[in-house]
């Protein structure tokens, strides 16, 4: 399983425009966020490895999740499961085992391109006010869009993780500008983030929901110095991988 996160090395390759390498991370972080429930993202699953948080997800109907590839590849499918409809990513709610997951074939770790990935659980999702499927979109928001990222993680590099979900707000970025600063964005990907700095995900809240509007417009994928100002973060774009994602669930 790589555990590859963006850090100051890469910093002078970065501002160059030099391609980086997409370093992912199955336990990202949010930053700036504030406490959230689940009340409000109901879609939000916690994938587990081994009973532990390891990645997010989110609930597409009563038996598939939508996770990164990154998640989930060379992870033994007997030690994940979800749990779903808790704020707290340890306790409470409900758990699913995987029965399958599938990721994107065309999924590249030198690139993170194609990074995504569904998981169908065992135990089938009962939905309520704290469990609920999102649509997922098939038109990407345009530049500026607010959209609304959650996940669990240490809420700053290297810092404590909480046990509560966390929630930041940030906004569409242009694809060229996200290119300028990275290099090698690819029409599967997607970019968020505020000039300012400071709010988003840290190397990712790996696998969890980007979402606009209501409806999944990413999957949290990779990003850079951990939401520095000028740094974009990166997801996968699910407009153009829904497709992908209809022919092996499918949910449309």
């Amino acid at each position: 399983m790589i555990r590859l996160v963006i850090c100051s090395l890469f910093l002078a390759g970065v501002l160059g425009a030099v391609p980086i390498p997409r370093r992912l991370r199955s336990n990202g972080r949010i930053v700036g966020g504030t406490d959230a429930d689940i009340a409000n993202y109901p879609y939000q699953v916690s994938m587990q490895v081994n009973n532990g948080h390891f990645c997010g997800g989110s609930i597409i109907s009563t038996e598939w999740v939508v996770t990164a590839a990154h998640c989930v590849k060379d992870i033994p499918i007997n030690v994940v499961s979800f749990r779903a409809g808790s704020s707290n990513q340890g306790t409470g709610g409900t758990v699913h085992p995987a029965e399958q997951i599938t990721y994107n074939p065309n999924f590249s770790e030198q690139t993170a391109d194609y990074d995504i990935a569904v998981a169908k659980v065992s135990v089938l999702f009962v939905f309520s006010n704290t469990v609920q499927p999102i649509k997922f979109t098939s038109v990407a928001p345009p530049t500026g869009t607010p959209v609304v990222v959650t996940g669990w993680g240490a809420l700053y590099e290297d810092g404590p993780a909480p046990e509560v979900l966390q929630q930041v707000q940030i906004n569409i970025v242009d694809f060229e500008e996200c290119d300028s600063v990275y290099g090698g964005i690819t029409q599967r990907m997607i970019c968020a983030g505020v000039p300012q700095g400071g709010k988003g995900v840290c190397g990712g809240d790996s696998g969890g929901p980007l979402v606009a509007n209501g409806s999944l417009v990413g999957v949290v994928s990779w990003g850079a110095f951990c939401a520095a100002k000028g740094y974009p973060q990166v997801f996968s774009d699910v407009a153009v991988l829904s497709s992908w994602v209809t022919f092996i669930t499918g949910v449309s």
